[in-house]
């Protein structure tokens, strides 16, 4: 079956200007003329044409797409393409995920009335690399709340139910362990960075307990500018 330029163009989803540029470049050149002239192509040039496509798809230029085409040894060629454009798009996923980081630290920076100094970009480094590294932390007691809350509440109903208090006399103290070392795994972890002047810092013991908090702020005195206001919390490494 033949097909004409338009006809080609229409089966994939391409304008006739785009077949023609194929053309010249020598990738996919007519199988025959018509009487009158006009170029003519058959099932080889659709599935030339179809590959060209996805090949552009997937990214690849138009010197590595004629190299595919042209490659006569079982798709060795396209495998190497494809294993180079794998890494460019990794590398490229990374890229935009850092800068979706650094746009929400940004929008926090705004949020929360943090001044915009010539340091931001360091800053927002900071905060997002904190903010990773605070993952394992928060999941580190997210598993000691839940066991604390189970032992607990064994204990409870064992003593409520079946009159059993000795589990709870002996759980009772365990379970104020747990969340003792919760909140001594989450003071050691955590630090702030001031919302004025940008440096981090850990404030002490006390005055971490008692502060007004938000899940990502608590309202410090900044040692290095005096400046008392809500601040990010962060990983520590102090």
């Amino acid at each position: 079956m033949s097909y004409t330029t338009g006809e080609i163009a229409k089966l994939c989803g391409v304008t006739v200007r785009a077949v023609q540029f194929y053309d010249r470049e020598g990738l996919l050149p007519p199988e025959d003329y018509s009487e009158g002239g006009r170029r003519l192509y058959g099932e080889n040039s659709l599935k030339t044409l179809q590959l060209i496509c996805v090949y552009k798809n997937l990214g690849l230029s138009l010197f590595e797409i004629k190299s595919v085409i042209a490659d006569g040894s079982g798709g060795k060629i396209l495998l190497s393409v494809l294993e180079e454009r794998e890494k460019t798009v990794e590398q490229e996923i990374r890229e935009r995920l850092s800068q979706r980081d650094g746009i929400k630290a940004v929008k926090e920076c705004l949020a929360q009335g943090r001044a915009m100094s010539p340091e931001i970009y360091l800053d927002m480094q900071t905060i997002m690399e904190g903010k990773k590294r605070l993952k394992i932390t928060y999941a580190f007691m997210a598993a000691c709340a839940v066991i604390g809350f189970a032992e607990q509440t064994v204990s409870v109903v064992l003593w409520a139910v079946l009159g059993m208090w000795l589990p709870f006399a002996i759980i009772m103290p365990c379970v104020f362990a747990i969340m003792a070392a919760i909140v001594t795994v989450y003071y050691k972890n955590t630090a702030y960075i001031c919302s004025d002047c940008g440096k981090k810092f850990k404030p002490k013991f006390g005055e971490f307990m008692f502060a007004k908090h938000t899940p990502k702020t608590r309202k410090l005195v900044c040692p290095h500018c005096g400046s008392k206001k809500f601040h990010v919390e962060t990983y520590s490494d102090l």
